[in-house]
Parts: structure tokens; C-alpha cells; sequence
């Protein structure tokens, strides 16, 4: 008998998103990789929704590594955490929102565009969510950032 993880790779591996089938890896108990182009996003998160049977999100988290900002959207799916992986360049940072999908994303994307900068296209308030709304001092949390008279982090 499948585990509920395996039938969740199972489900996804099968499915072809522009023109190529997923790449999904088990790493541990209850957590499901999926490792994906930023263009396909939506798709995919579509398939978690009308497939997988996702009804909300956990929670978005992102980084910047340096040479590029990852973006990882977290759904708990029938017990089983399921990672949606995909990354954006450092001078394009941009992703699809998922707002209108799942409407719990709107203050997570509102978080990731506050402190990194990344932009959410076409997500309905990008209103600042973390820092004032006169912050003119940069994206804190990227690698390059500098506090005023500080040194660069990272």
C-alpha cells in the first residue's frame, strides 16, 4: 500500500506542465519537493488546489541566496506538507501571485515584496506589511542590504 507522500509524488509526477513532467522528491516523512520554473508556478499550484484538494496555504517563505531569490509555497495536503520550489533572478525578481487562488497568500506575497523585493504581478495590494510606510532604506533581508552606516550582510 502507497503512503499518503507516494500518492502525492504519484499524482504529480504524471502531470505535464509546459511540456515537461515535475520533478517531486520524497525527503522525508509527511514532505513532498516539487523543484519547478518560476513560469510554471501557477500550474502547479493549480494542480495542489483542483487535484491535490489543497484548500489553503500554509505559509510562503523565500531567500535570497546570493545569486538568485527562492521562493518555496508550503501546502499541508492530506497530512502531508507539500514544498513548491522555485526561484527568481536577482535582477528580474518577479513571480505570479496566487492571490486569487488561494487568498490566505495575500499577506505572504505582501512580505516577500516588504523585505526582499519580490513582485508578486498582479497581486491585488502591495501595501507595505512589515516595515513603515515611508521605508526608503532598501530590502532587509537581501544579502546586498546595508543599514545605514552598516556593513553588508551575508
Amino acid at each position: 500500500m502507497m503512503t499518503k507522500e507516494e500518492q502525492i509524488k504519484e499524482i504529480l509526477e504524471r502531470q505535464i506542465v509546459a511540456g515537461k513532467p515535475l520533478e517531486v522528491q520524497i525527503r522525508r516523512h509527511n514532505r513532498v519537493f516539487v523543484t519547478i520554473p518560476r513560469e510554471n508556478l501557477r500550474a502547479v499550484v493549480e494542480i495542489c488546489a483542483k487535484q491535490l484538494g489543497s484548500q489553503h496555504i500554509s505559509t510562503i517563505t523565500s531567500r535570497d541566496t546570493g545569486s538568485s531569490f527562492e521562493i518555496l509555497y508550503h501546502f499541508f495536503i492530506d497530512g502531508v506538507e507539500v514544498t513548491i520550489r522555485t526561484s527568481c533572478p536577482r535582477d528580474d525578481p518577479m513571480v505570479d501571485s496566487i492571490v486569487d487562488m488561494f487568498p490566505g497568500a495575500i499577506l505572504y506575497e505582501r512580505e516577500i515584496h516588504d523585505i526582499l523585493g519580490i513582485v508578486p504581478k498582479n497581486h491585488p495590494d502591495l501595501r507595505r506589511l512589515v516595515l513603515p510606510e515611508n521605508w526608503a532604506g532598501g530590502y532587509p533581508l537581501r544579502k546586498d542590504w546595508k543599514p545605514e552606516g552598516g556593513e553588508t550582510h551575508g
